[in-house]
């Protein structure tokens, strides 16, 4: 996993808690695919309050898909609906979840993206499949 997507999940950690997310109590993880290696972030969120593991603990919610598409939506430059659609993410689970995780990472600028990360989110697609 590259410095800015372990760099967004400690950040997750740190900040402790999110006023967004103080009705749920979940946990969801994220198993991001590098190769033929798989890392593992698992979020708790209690109420609000978030912690980060790297543990492959059972969750709610799983989120699959390849490192590129994570430092994506890490970044903000794509949202985790829209790259699920695209079928470059896969999810199991309370699929809810889904939704509200994307409350934890910064929003996808506004207005159409650029040909490059259309272009990207093709190459990744391709190298997933």
């Amino acid at each position: 996993m590259t410095a800015s997507t372990v760099e967004s999940f400690a950040e997750l950690g740190r900040h402790g808690h999110h006023p967004l997310l103080e009705r749920v109590d979940a946990t969801v993880r994220f198993d991001i695919t590098d190769g033929g290696q798989t890392e593992h972030r698992l979020v708790r969120i209690d109420n609000g309050d978030i912690r980060v593991s790297a543990e492959d603990g059972s969750a709610d919610c799983v989120l699959i898909g390849p490192r590129a598409v994570f430092e994506a939506i890490a970044g903000g430059r794509q949202s985790a609906m829209a790259a699920l659609l695209r079928g470059v993410l896969d999810a199991h689970g309370d699929s809810e979840l889904l939704v509200l995780t994307q409350r934890l990472f910064a929003a996808p600028s506004p207005g159409e993206p650029g040909r490059a990360a259309v272009a990207e989110e093709a190459a990744v697609a391709e190298e997933a499949a």
